[in-house]
């Protein structure tokens, strides 16, 4: 896995190194709906260089993150305040979900008209997915811990708001199931995974000669 990551880090270095022109960064904002996960926030942070005038290579870091609670009322009187009901509301579960996906990636800018581009983007990594919960009635809590390979696929449309920035939305594919290995009663190898593929949709501010 590490190994993974040196390879990605490396091949993006030396692609930058050899064809850079100018430099940008990617901030964006929106849900993304994995198969077996409820939709959640999606953001991710791209540090981008230009090949040429259409044609881009980046660095991509994503954060998915859902949360999801048990409460139930169990007072109706609270706390004794003048002329303010209040009510008491117990937790009884809560369950918390992260992914982190780490892509590299090109990216495709076309002139649509003088205003708009289409944006096409797509990209081959990793993630990390950690999930845990805590159930307070039952008494039980545990924390688990998947990986592996992931990609995407984004098209979207891109507007200018100056001549160093851009504002986009896109629609995006995301490809991954993440497993954690274990072993069966007989000692043969098994794994569990998770299905986080799904579609999700984003917006998001481009802004050119910033980032690294």
């Amino acid at each position: 896995m590490k190994h993974t990551f040196k390879s990605v880090l490396v091949l993006f270095m030396l692609t930058s190194i050899v064809f850079a022109q100018g430099k940008y960064t990617e901030f964006k904002v929106g849900l993304l709906g994995p198969k077996d996960a409820a939709t959640g926030f999606f953001g991710g942070l791209t540090f981008g260089r230009s090949v040429d005038q259409n044609l881009g290579i980046a660095l991509e870091i994503d954060v998915y993150k859902k949360s999801y609670d048990k409460e139930e009322k169990i007072d109706t009187t609270g706390l004794d305040i003048p002329h303010l009901p209040t009510t008491d509301v117990m937790q009884t579960f809560e369950q918390n979900a992260w992914l982190f996906p780490i892509f590299f990636q090109f990216q495709y800018l076309g002139e649509i008209t003088p205003v708009f581009h289409m944006k096409v983007t797509a990209g081959l990594g990793y993630e990390f997915l950690y999930t845990s919960y805590n159930d307070y009635e039952n008494k039980r809590e545990d924390s688990f811990f998947f990986h592996g390979f992931a990609w995407h696929i984004d098209a979207g449309v891109s507007y200018p708001l100056s001549r160093a920035s851009d504002f986009f939305g896109e629609i995006l594919y995301h490809g991954g199931t993440p497993s954690k290995d274990k072993k069966d009663r007989n000692g043969f190898p098994m794994r569990t995974e998770v299905d986080m593929s799904g579609l999700g949709f984003r917006v998001g501010l481009r802004v050119y000669n910033f980032g690294f």
